[in-house]
């Protein structure tokens, strides 16, 4: 009622400028039609009165013409304004039908649904049971149904709300900058007219003090001329005057005799005709008596009729009065009964609603407690496992120093990193210093490798923030993503937010731009470069965001964690020119997983544009660190389960990573050094088993020549003829 009170005195206001306006206009026609006569008293007015005036008049006609222009800007403004609160107003009221309508609807089907309830209790066979209960679906399928449609159709009407927001502030900004310029316009036109008409009005008021001076210079001597002559001639005057008028004395006596002659005979003949008209006057007099008294009969019998009339109403009235009564009794007890339900139905809400409450704190219990177990089964399991990779890493190193004499590179530290560290970090799966070492060889020595992790991240959490910070602004500013950006604006404006809608009025068109596509990337979560970009991707016309989202598509994290693995273990394998093979293939994964390719050249179509959004949202909301966008956020059911999902990612990106700290090149190089080794071990066995048959020949030479010597030696060689040592 206030707005279209509101719209009344608007329209009224609206005609009362316009009657100014063409009052305005009268006069100024007025004026110049009135200049001809002022054209005749230019020599009584004055050329400086008169340059003064017609000054006026084209000032007037200037500042008339200026603000028509300005007004004409308000009034289209105001005229369209008017259009769009009616046609609101219309769909206002459309809308507030069909929620009555519905609501109505929808009691009615509630209705019909409660009531049937209670015989589906006497229904004894199973089939018509099942029967019955399938029915009651479908009923409550289709209330859901029509409230499903309805809120579909506030939601278009709320979109289109928006879209006529934006619109309108266009249009807005337009007026103004079209209102500013005709001021400007005015204003310059002003000064410079009333410059103007100040010069012609001075030059007008000196070229009249002159002239004035010279006439009244002449003036005067002709004045003292005339004196002279003018006396002479009043004296003549004053006699012939005399004369005339003692002749015009004497006619007027003759003609007034005649006159009063001729006046008397006409009075007479009019007192006769007076007469005659009263007795006319006094006939008609009677003959309009006659017709009153007869209308009033007719009036008389009107009445009569009437007031029957009135008592026939009087008894309908009565009677509607009954059927309001009984009425009004139907429904007191109807909203009776329905209250009464009601509150039934609200003990029962509130006693499930107490029982699903009470069910997820023992959720909540449960969940937490697993979540601790199988976190320090995990720490445990990951001390083992970076131990065991640690030794097979120093193996690596023993093999290529010693064995192979190549050049050994320590992988990168972001192989130990722990997967909650990496959830943890902002930029990825990179860490500084030697932190991924320290984090998984030490993860079983208690909380005190936690807590310092815990103060490292509160120390650098500024810093990352403004880094990331600075990341998000460099890529905003670079031109080859302001497409997308348009998209989004042209898109998304139902995203920007009060406070920025707020700024958008008070900036330039530019900076209104840059604004609002940085208000929408931060509603959909985005923080960082890397998270910019998986959006830019998923707004490509042949990105597959929307099957990722629907689980069609899997996910590429194993696959990025595979190529992680060979890119950091590339580098280990490397010896004279395989070494730095393995080096340039690691760079061009480190410039991929960095996301600084190309923008999109095919952007999606527009209608297309909330759709790939929605997607985005869902597959980006949680996940790895190159993965996540932005972070905080309320998680909901589909992000719980995203989150899920993305930790499982994680665990099995860990896994591959461990389980390819060695690159194929390295494990062939082994295979390769184990056959050799293996042919080397059989060559030494024989070397070694030859040695051993001249070591046992050699003794055996040793023991052969004690016992020669002792045979030699001995005492019986004497008692022989011929003794061994003369043969010898």
């Amino acid at each position: 009622m206030d707005e279209i009170q509101a719209q009344t005195n608007r329209e009224a206001r609206i005609i009362a400028r316009r009657k100014r306006i063409q009052e305005r206009l009268a006069a100024l026609r007025e004026g110049e039609n009135a200049g001809g006569k002022e054209g005749e008293k230019k020599e009584e007015i004055g050329k400086g009165k008169q340059q003064v005036l017609e000054s006026k008049r084209r000032l007037l006609r200037i500042k008339y013409r200026t603000d028509q222009e300005v007004s004409s800007v308000r009034v289209q403004g105001d005229d369209r304004e008017n259009q769009h609160r009616i046609g609101e107003e219309q769909t206002k009221q459309d809308l507030r039908a069909k929620l009555l309508a519905e609501a109505e609807q929808s009691a009615r089907q509630n209705a019909a649904v409660a009531m049937r309830w209670a015989d589906l209790f006497s229904i004894e066979v199973p089939q018509d049971l099942y029967n019955e209960i399938e029915k009651q679906r479908q009923s409550c399928e289709r209330i859901i149904a029509s409230k499903d449609k309805l809120i579909l159709e506030i939601k278009t009407e709320l979109k289109k709300k928006d879209d006529e927001f934006v619109k309108a502030l266009k249009r807005q900004a337009e007026d103004v900058d079209s209102i500013l310029q005709y001021m400007s316009r005015q204003f310059v036109d002003m000064q410079n007219a009333f410059k103007e008409e100040l010069d012609e009005i001075e030059n007008s008021f000196l070229l009249e003090r002159s002239t004035l001076l010279d006439s009244n210079r002449r003036e005067l001597q002709d004045l003292f001329d005339r004196r002279s002559g003018m006396e002479q001639d009043f004296m003549d005057r004053y006699l012939a005057a005399v004369e005339n008028y003692q002749q015009q004395l004497e006619s007027l006596r003759i003609s007034d005799a005649e006159s009063h002659h001729v006046l008397k005979i006409r009075l007479e003949t009019d007192i006769q005709n007076l007469e005659q008209h009263l007795e006319a006057m006094r006939a008609t007099y009677q003959l309009n008596t006659e017709k009153l008294e007869y209308n009033y009969r007719v009036l008389i019998e009107r009445d009569h009729e009437n007031q029957a009339t009135i008592n026939q109403q009087k008894r309908k009235i009565s009677r509607q009065r009954d059927v309001l009564s009984s009425l009004k009794q139907r429904y007191s007890d109807t909203e009776k009964k329905f209250v009464e339900e009601n509150m039934r139905l609200t003990d029962e809400y509130k006693r499930v609603t107490e029982q699903f409450k009470d069910l997820q704190s023992k959720f909540r219990h449960f969940e937490a407690v697993d979540i601790r177990k199988y976190s320090d089964v995990w720490a445990m399991k990951e001390a083992e496992v970076a131990t065991v990779v640690k030794q097979l890493l120093q193996a690596d190193k023993t093999i290529h120093d010693q064995q192979l004499g190549w050049t050994w590179l320590a992988p990168d530290d972001a192989v130990f990193d722990s997967v909650h560290d990496q959830a943890a970090k902002p930029g990825g799966g990179s860490s500084s210093g030697g932190g991924g070492k320290s984090g998984s060889g030490k993860n079983g020595g208690g909380g005190k490798n936690g807590t310092t992790a815990a103060a490292d991240e509160e120390i650098d959490e500024d810093t990352v923030a403004a880094q990331r910070e600075e990341e998000l602004q460099s890529r905003l500013r670079n031109h080859r993503y302001w497409g997308a950006l348009g998209l989004l604006c042209d898109e998304a404006g139902f995203l920007v937010d009060s406070k920025a809608r707020t700024m958008l009025e008070h900036l330039s068109k530019d900076d209104q731009g840059r604004v609002k596509a940085e208000s929408i990337i931060r509603a959909l979560g985005v923080s960082d470069g890397a998270s910019l970009d998986a959006l830019m991707g998923a707004l490509g016309a042949d990105s597959n965001i929307e099957l990722r989202a629907k689980g069609v598509v899997a996910t590429a994290a194993a696959a990025a964690a595979a190529a992680a693995a060979a890119s950091t273990t590339g580098r280990l394998g490397g010896g004279g020119g395989g070494g730095s093979g393995g080096g340039g293939g690691g760079q061009d994964g480190d410039n991929t997983a960095r996301g600084g390719g190309p923008p999109l050249a095919v952007l999606v179509h527009p209608d297309d544009a909330v759709k790939r959004l929605k997607a985005f949202v869902e597959v980006y909301s949680t996940g790895l660190p190159s993965q996540r966008v932005g972070g905080g956020g309320g998680v909901g059911p589909s992000r719980a389960v995203g989150l899920m999902r993305r930790a499982a990612e994680r665990e099995q990106e860990f896994w591959l990573r461990m389980g390819n700290v060695i690159s194929d090149k390295g494990t062939r190089v082994w295979k390769a050094l184990e056959g050799h080794l293996e042919k080397y071990l059989e060559l030494l066995q024989e070397r070694a088993g030859g040695l051993r048959d001249v070591e046992s020949l050699q003794h055996q030479n040793t023991e052969l020549r004690a016992l020669l010597n002792q045979y030699l030696g001995s005492r019986i060689n004497e008692e022989l003829q011929i003794p061994p040592t003369q043969i010898i």
